[in-house]
């Protein structure tokens, strides 16, 4: 009992590490990155971003849930089978998806009016494929249930991006773009060497590839892959968007205040993870109605989360601003103030999404967030044409709040979830809370 209480520990600290040193050193490449670089070059960075983004979200859900799923129930003939028709699938999604990046660098620099950009894709087609042996490394760990190497090859892989860009600003190096990619590849390469390590005693392949195992995988994935294209599209639209109707410069003062959302996706992320399983376990034990309580509970607790950082963003805008990125950006406040109030709707997407999973409906997510991701294209373009910058965060927050609306017709169908009962939880929060901090402060006064 002891020894599986103290290895859930064990994995779940990796796991926070991973996220807490990830969010570190992503939000100190970017504190430093916008104070020695121009507003075009981090413009052009952030396009670049969420291109190479988009290939490895879409590669990890094509692969990653079915070798996990499958390696889980596997025999040890099964085992090794499963992992090479995995590394199979990867290295082809890696080519074609190398093909399609280098095909498109030119078309893409110039409708972001950024001619730098087609060098760096074509740069970080050597980065993606080193990627490759370090996703496959991760993902076997993961069937495994080991995320010790996980969380040291990932503090390398950023490490060496972090590292560079801190030695640059200490030693006042101009930086160029594709040194940021080169570094990118570097910090892969340590990465997967590091991996090796961990992942060695998982490592059986066999020399034969079984089409039934790639065929299996892939048509698991697909509807994951679809989605998480999806997801991203609808994400980063905004900013491909100002790419292609504003001066690149425009992208970088909008990043600049995207940037704080990334400190509310560390709940986010680190609830659904939570949520997942639990509604998937409940739903067979319990039935339909666990799942409405665990939705409406799970989501009034990040609402309950979120909503002082809110506030704070909402009344400090332009401090914020001057203190992420500096009085250079400090037009970003007002665009701040609309993605921070676009945050408290991602509880109710979120979780959404883990829902439909959960009950074995993922078809309705990926349907939604398809059609999400092309309206938010027309609703961005419209407002950007209209207002300009600012109009890219109109944009989202409109596509979100239909989002919201439709996936909460579905949720009452289908669990009965009321939304308003979200808000009955989040206060439920705040006065448990109170009642906490009040009868720790009575137990210190007694003490005293």
């Amino acid at each position: 009992m002891f020894a599986k209480d103290s290895y859930w520990m064990k994995s779940g600290i990796y796991t926070m590490l991973q996220r807490v040193t990830s969010l570190i050193t992503g939000f100190g490449s970017f504190y430093i990155l916008v104070r020695i670089i121009s507003k075009d070059d981090l413009g052009a960075w952030a396009l670049f971003a969420s291109v190479t983004a988009l290939i490895e979200v879409a590669r990890g859900g094509l692969i990653q849930n079915a070798q996990i799923k499958y390696c889980a129930t596997a025999t040890e003939e099964e085992y090794p089978k499963i992992l090479t028709a995995s590394l199979s699938l990867n290295i082809m999604v890696t080519l074609v998806s190398i093909i399609v990046l280098v095909s498109l660098s030119h078309f893409m620099s110039v409708i972001w009016h950024s001619p730098q950009i087609e060098n760096l894709f074509y740069l970080y087609a050597i980065t993606t494929f080193i990627l490759i042996l370090y996703y496959q490394y991760n993902f076997i760990q993961q069937s495994n249930l080991d995320f010790k190497g996980i969380f040291y090859s990932n503090l390398v892989r950023q490490g060496v991006f972090f590292l560079f860009i801190l030695g640059a600003w200490m030693f006042n190096h101009e930086i160029k773009l594709y040194e940021l990619v080169w570094m990118m590849s570097l910090g892969a390469l340590l990465g997967t060497v590091l991996s090796y390590f961990f992942v060695k005693n998982y490592w059986k392949i066999t020399y034969k590839l079984e089409w039934e195992w790639v065929k299996k995988l892939f048509h698991y994935g697909k509807f994951v892959f679809g989605t998480n294209i999806s997801s991203m599209v609808y994400t980063s639209i905004d900013q491909m968007m100002l790419g292609y109707l504003m001066p690149v410069s425009s992208v970088a003062i909008f990043n600049a205040a995207n940037r704080v959302t990334n400190f509310v996706e560390v709940p986010l992320s680190s609830v659904a993870a939570i949520v997942f399983p639990q509604s998937a376990k409940r739903i067979e034990t319990h039935g339909k109605e666990a799942v409405t309580y665990l939705y409406e509970r799970s989501v009034g607790l990040l609402v309950a989360m979120i909503l002082p950082v809110t506030i704070l963003c909402l009344v400090f805008s332009k401090w914020i601003m001057i203190i992420i990125a500096g009085r250079e950006y400090i037009e970003a406040a007002p665009i701040l103030q609309i993605i921070i109030l676009a945050t408290l709707l991602q509880p109710y997407i979120r979780q959404f999404g883990t829902t439909m999973d959960s009950i074995g409906k993922p078809k309705t997510n990926f349907y939604l967030l398809v059609f999400i991701a092309v309206l938010n294209i027309g609703t961005n373009y419209f407002f950007i044409s209209t207002f300009g910058l600012i109009g890219a965060a109109f944009g989202t927050f409109t596509a979100l709040i239909v989002f919201v609306i439709i996936s909460q017709i579905i949720l009452y169908r289908e669990l009965n979830i009321k939304f308003h009962h979200t808000f009955i939880y989040m206060w439920r929060f705040y006065i448990d809370g109170f009642n906490i901090g009040l009868r720790f402060l009575k137990t210190r006064k007694l003490k005293g």
